[in-house]
């Protein structure tokens, strides 16, 4: 074994684009970066941080969504944590051991730390929070996504010392550790039950979590204790702002009128048509991070008509014109990636591209091919009397979909009808949406299948028989196929860079060439802060705004 205080994690050694994935871009009016501080940082004050989405439960181990892990950050520390340049350095964990043959993680757990209940964490605590997170009861997707398929156990050797050991080797485990929805909470508070937990979650993180007022916000205090920062923490001890108010502002337009005036100190993703109006304001600065993982798209449902066919999926993958459509939906803030990794993920083949250019005379030639050869009274094709038609199903909570998503998809619908195929659009309750990413009937195609990840391991999770198998809800295209599940295994037990990037290409050909997802925009942390709010920060791990470090010059 090898004592670890911090290393680079295997999966990017060698991999360069990792200064472009988590490269965070400042920009505002007037200047490239936020002004500079007028003295050291002060204590005291209270922002109002503007959220897009309110999460369904607080607890990040339940379900495990992007509205969770953003507010978890303020209130959970994790076992790591991840620096931009693909370092993992210590946090709740001082160090950690790997063994030769990479199944057991030792980890020394810090010591004189405190829960915001009272009670000492050690590493009993920290196995019950693994013991937590992948207990059925808990219902989670993400956590359970990350781990079922290579955890075996977990056991505290004593009160200081934790270790993992897995089925088989997982070289992406350090990085999966460092996010949110691994934070580590109370075992005292997770016995109240799933409900009493998701309503106030206690952790050992520089805020607590105070009220949750259910349609209006999270009320955070500050933890006067706090003395557990990450090692890459811009300071330690206490955090210097005295209370956030996290706030649920769906509508874009209203998060951005409020940082514009007094309604807040800090938003999150604010609509693109603001984006002139933003860089122009010199009170504003605006800081950018594009997630490594899965980009936003349509996941295409293999097992239901008409996406059973590779044929059809290829030609709807081809008449979606879907760069043309995310440059006039989203007025070229974001660029268009077609999948199924982000360019900014470690491995990510650049190759691909022909695989989903718009091109409506090769997307015609498949469907005639495939036999669609008759066109009904509206232009659609048909077969057999039957008509080529998918229905995507996307969440009608305008946090999950903001106005430029649903014009996006519009502009699809519209593209591939020049080919001759009826996408139909149907807007689901958003707890009917999430139940339908379990139920492989629920849908033809599911939009806003995206998987924020700092590991290009989320190909496993996204495309592979195990985790159909082990975690039902993350391959949402319900893919079986060999020809990906035995890289993926190789892959996940390597070390070797260069064996990496051939097992990696290899199984985004795959998906690729089968057209299992169509790849639309990528996921974007954008954070727009007033400039006298000092050095909020974005993590790399899941994008997640850091609020320890953030303090008001005077």
């Amino acid at each position: 074994m090898r004592a670890i205080a911090a290393v680079r994690s295997s999966y990017l050694a060698g991999a360069l684009t990792m200064a472009v994935t988590v490269a965070l871009a400042g920009c505002s009016g007037g200047d490239s970066s936020s002004s500079a501080p007028s003295g050291p940082p002060v204590s005291g004050g209270s922002i109002v941080y503007g959220a897009d989405r309110e999460p369904l439960c607080l607890d990040p181990h339940n379900n495990g969504d992007m509205p969770q892990t953003y507010v978890a950050r303020q209130f959970l520390d994790s076992l790591v944590s991840e620096r931009p340049d693909g370092t993992v350095v210590p946090w709740l964990a001082d160090s950690w051991t790997v063994s030769p043959d990479g199944l057991t993680y030792t980890f020394r757990i810090k010591q004189g730390v405190k829960f915001h209940d009272g009670t000492t964490l050690d590493a009993a605590a920290v196995k019950a929070n693994f013991d937590h997170m992948l207990d059925p009861a808990t219902q989670s997707l993400t956590d359970a996504g990350y781990l079922r398929p290579y955890y075996a156990s977990s056991r505290a050797i004593d009160p200081s010392t934790f270790e993992i050991t897995l089925s088989r080797p997982y070289s992406a485990l350090l990085p999966v550790l460092s996010q949110a929805f691994f934070g580590i909470q109370s075992p005292k508070a997770m016995a109240r039950g799933l409900k009493d937990n998701c309503q106030s979650p206690v952790g050992t993180g520089p805020f607590i979590v105070k009220e949750w007022v259910h349609g209006q916000s999270v009320e955070l205090d500050r933890n006067p204790d706090y003395d557990s920062a990450p090692a890459d923490a811009k300071h330690q001890g206490p955090a210097y702002l005295d209370h956030v108010s996290w706030k649920f502002l769906e509508d874009g337009s209203v998060r951005f009128a409020a940082v514009q005036g007094q309604g807040a100190d800090v938003i999150f993703n604010p609509p693109p048509q603001q984006d002139a109006t933003l860089k122009a304001d010199p009170n504003l600065a605006l800081q950018e991070f594009t997630h490594t993982g899965q980009p936003n798209g349509f996941a295409l449902n293999t097992t239901r008509f008409p996406f059973t066919d590779t044929a059809v999926r290829q030609a709807f993958v081809h008449g979606a014109n879907a760069e043309a459509a995310v440059k006039s939906a989203y007025l070229g803030v974001f660029d268009w990636e077609h999948g199924p990794l982000t360019s900014t993920t470690p491995f990510f083949d650049g190759d691909l591209g022909d695989y989903f250019a718009h091109d409506p005379a090769k997307a015609n030639q498949l469907l005639d091919a495939a036999g669609w050869t008759q066109r009904d009274g509206d232009g659609y094709r048909t077969k057999d009397g039957k008509q080529l038609a998918a229905t995507v199903v996307y969440s009608s909570d305008p946090g999950d979909t903001p106005p430029a998503d649903l014009t996006l998809y519009q502009d699809v619908q519209a593209a591939v009808k020049e080919i001759g195929f009826n996408l139909v659009l149907k807007p689901l309750p958003q707890d009917q949406y999430y139940a339908a990413f379990t139920d492989q009937n629920a849908y033809d195609a599911l939009a806003g299948a995206y998987w924020n990840s700092p590991t290009p391991l989320v190909l496993s999770i996204n495309y592979s028989t195990d985790s159909l198998n082990l975690a039902p809800g993350n391959n949402m295209s319900w893919v079986r196929n060999p020809a990906i599940d035995g890289p993926l295994r190789q892959v996940a037990a390597s070390t070797d860079p260069k064996q990496q990037e051939q097992l990696y290409g290899s199984v985004q050909k795959t998906v690729a060439e089968n057209a299992y997802f169509l790849g639309l925009y990528p996921q974007t942390t954008r954070l727009v802060t007033k400039k006298r709010l000092q050095d909020v920060w974005i993590e790399p791990s899941e994008g997640e705004p850091v609020l320890h470090d953030a303090w008001f010059a005077q």
